[in-house]
């Protein structure tokens, strides 16, 4: 039979708290009624948080092996009873995962306490109210179990303000005279709350599911200092005639500082709520928590000075997002070494070893800091995190990179699929995988995919326009490939210049394309032994000669020659 060792202190993950020696739950202090059998599962699970735990364990903390019960039944009754207490959902889960034939995961943050029930219940505060007196609580999905233990707060606000990056989503204020409107905030709070949950490297305290009209104003830095969330999303929606205007605004509790604010005008109308949410809500949770969104930006900027040994596993992946927004190999050196790092201080964190394939695959594809085997070892850290949290997007994402550089085009589409599938307001996992199924040759599907990314994020790095750039050079129109190149305006970055070469060399531009091919083989002067070779990691056969082709009526046989001098 497991054995759980001697039990004392407290756990606590979400609002809630798991006291041993009094065997209770309690939600903010308040306690939940239990039934043992749910309550002794819980407490093997929460020992457990994070880990496998199978049906069979979960018999033998509960019945002795000579016991005569109907296993299936009861345990399925049991699971089911506790998930109602937690207010917790199979397919939705915040706290218990199921693992499809194998068992259950407690995916929830947990900590422990070993001071006494009673002190821990005064030391702790219940909830962090905004300012219409409203609960928040924590949020969670997919795969946050995978965090690193002992960084990921809990309902303690101190906790939480010392694991730093955690963001409050209080619950939007309206006005108007469409008793609808009420419904329409609601559900703008509660889907943003679901979509930056998507995002498992995110931290997310929601707002209880509650209407508020316009009234007392939220005290951000008590918010801060309640509740432990350093970041805070509050919106409005007011009403003028059949139209809505949402507005929503993003402000660090730190520094008092705006991070982003945007404004919405929509028709609305009862019948059209969940078309006007559909449309509004990916953009603001996309714009906010993607890799090149406000927070992941704010986030890896804060780490970038940061010693990368001193880091902590989830510190290391947000650091990731600085190298992101820069793309170069001073900037991927680092962010490489503390991941590495992270992975071997907690090698059960699937956003990490996510990420860290796709630093690795990037040793191959622009040949920063190369080391033996790149994509081999891309591989098998993107299999790792997909193993840990089978329904992390981030982990399908960097597996179906891998595979595409592998020449894996049957394996990298299913990935992708499956990427997509898990989180579709993350723009940049639209935007680079679409890139990828352009170049894999659907273009079409590309192009959707591209722009869908460049919707859901108006604030985009450059590169997403890579993709119609080189749809329009594959097409022959030269002059808006140039157009394109404009707007992705990386002059540092070597496709930019590989693009800017080939067109102006198909229209004679000579001095223009020559210029420009000098810079590409300046920022990939592995370029100069095998152009062939090295074009064809990227784009298909007829794409590589298409290439080529501009590039050779560049001057290129001479920029070779001229930079093998050099």
């Amino acid at each position: 039979m497991p054995q759980t060792g001697n039990r004392s202190g407290t756990w606590r993950f979400g609002v809630f708290q798991v006291d041993l020696p009094g065997a209770e739950l309690r939600r903010g202090g308040t306690p939940v009624k239990l039934r043992e059998q749910c309550f002794r599962i819980l407490v093997y699970l929460v020992e457990h948080a994070g880990e496998l735990v199978s049906r069979d364990d979960l018999r033998r903390v509960l019945w002795p092996e000579d016991t005569f019960v109907d296993f299936e039944h009861s345990l399925n009754a049991a699971m089911m009873k506790l998930r109602d207490a937690l207010g917790d959902v199979a397919d939705a889960p915040i706290y218990i995962e199921t693992v499809p034939r194998r068992g259950y995961r407690f995916i929830a943050p947990v900590t422990q306490s070993e001071c006494a029930p009673e002190a821990a219940a005064m030391a702790a505060p219940s909830s962090l109210q905004n300012g219409a007196g409203l609960p928040m609580q924590a949020a969670s999905s997919g795969e946050r179990g995978t965090s690193p233990a002992g960084e990921v707060p809990n309902a303690n606000a101190t906790a939480r303000a010392e694991a730093g990056f955690w963001i409050a989503v209080l619950p939007f204020k309206w006005s108007g005279t469409d008793a609808h409107l009420a419904s329409c905030a609601n559900g703008a709070t509660e889907d943003i709350v679901t979509g930056l949950s998507r995002f498992s490297y995110l931290r997310v305290l929601a707002a209880s599911s509650a209407a508020r009209s316009a009234g007392k104003p939220v005290e951000l830095r008590a918010a801060n200092e309640e509740g432990g969330a350093r970041y805070i999303l509050e919106g409005t929606l007011r009403q003028a005639g059949p139209r809505v205007r949402l507005a929503a605004q993003l402000v660090d509790c730190e520094t008092g500082a705006h991070l982003w604010a945007e404004t919405y005008d929509r028709a609305f109308c009862e019948q059209d709520e969940f078309d006007l949410l559909d449309d509004v809500v990916p953009q603001i949770v996309s714009t906010i928590a993607d890799a090149h969104g406000v927070l992941p930006r704010s986030m890896g900027e804060a780490l970038r000075g940061k010693d990368p040994s001193r880091l902590s596993p989830y510190e290391a992946v947000l650091r990731c997002f600085a190298y992101f927004q820069r793309l170069s190999a001073e900037e991927h050196l680092p962010a490489r070494a503390a991941l590495e790092r992270a992975v071997k201080e907690n090698p059960g964190y699937a956003d990490a070893w996510a990420m860290l394939s796709l630093v690795c695959k990037e040793e191959f594809t622009h040949g920063f800091n190369p080391l033996p085997d790149p994509l081999d070892r891309a591989l098998a850290a993107a299999r790792r995190a997909v193993e840990i949290a089978p329904s992390n997007h981030l982990a399908h994402h960097a597996l179906a990179a891998a595979e595409f550089f592998r020449k894996e085009h049957q394996r990298f589409r299913l990935a992708a699929a499956r990427a997509l599938e898990l989180n579709p307001m993350d723009g940049f996992t639209l935007a680079y995988l679409g890139l990828l199924i352009a170049y894999s040759g659907d273009w079409k599907r590309g192009g959707v995919l591209s722009a869908s990314a460049r919707r859901l994020n108006p604030h985009h790095p450059g590169w997403y326009w890579f993709v119609p750039g080189m749809d329009a050079y594959r097409n022959g129109d030269y002059r808006a490939a140039l157009e394109f190149a404009d707007r992705v305006n990386m002059p540092g970055f070597w496709r930019s210049n590989l693009l800017i070469a080939a067109a102006r060399g198909q229209l004679g531009e000579l001095p223009a394309a020559s210029n420009a091919l000098g810079g590409l083989l300046e920022q990939r002067p592995d370029l100069a032994e095998s152009i062939r070779e090295g074009l064809s990691v990227w784009w298909q056969p007829e794409m590589v000669e298409k290439l080529l082709e501009g590039l050779e009526k560049a001057g290129l046989p001479v920029a070779v020659k001229e930079y093998v001098k050099k």
